[in-house]
């Protein structure tokens, strides 16, 4: 989470980039913007989760992919899928099965492993939550037109494909 709310004014930045040898005070200041936007999107989005179902990002994403997935995912696949370790995944799966959201059953193809799936209560709740997430979108993307979004992709795409964001 980026922690910084009193951003710099540029004035600042360029008095502490001379100071300092910053060889780009634009790309600075540009991305202090975008970081900020960035955790105050992600807050919001965890608030309006929280606040909706009851749910967290982690949980959130473990239900779309397990309803993606109706033929079940190993908890490694979802740890993957969710960018957390397969211990994390583990005690967030543990939660959302003493929940009914999801539950395991051994995997038929080896026996050390277990693979998840979305119960009934888990896809209710799924019901419930994307209506919400989707508004919750296009009100935050109701800012942009068709050709900002357009550049947001590109820029965002390029970013990833720098892989500067992994």
């Amino acid at each position: 989470m980026f922690e910084l709310k009193d951003l710099p004014s540029y004035e600042t930045l360029v008095r502490l980039g001379e100071e300092y040898q910053n060889p780009d005070v634009d790309g600075l200041h540009t991305w202090l913007i975008w970081a900020s936007a960035t955790s105050e999107m992600l807050a919001a989005f965890d608030t309006n989760l929280t606040q909706t179902c009851g749910l967290s990002q982690t949980q959130f994403f473990v239900i779309i992919l397990l309803k993606r997935n109706p033929q079940g995912l190993s908890i490694g696949a979802l740890a993957e899928g969710v960018s957390v370790t397969s211990q994390t995944m583990t005690r967030a799966i543990d939660r959302m099965e003493a929940s009914d959201f999801c539950y395991r059953k051994p995997d038929p193809e080896d026996r050390r492993s277990w693979l998840v799936f979305l119960t009934a209560s888990g896809d209710e709740l799924l019901s419930k939550a994307l209506p919400a997430h989707y508004a919750w979108v296009a009100k935050l993307m109701q800012h942009f037109d068709r050709n900002e979004r357009a550049m947001l992709n590109r820029l965002m795409l390029k970013l990833n494909q720098a892989g500067m964001l992994s």
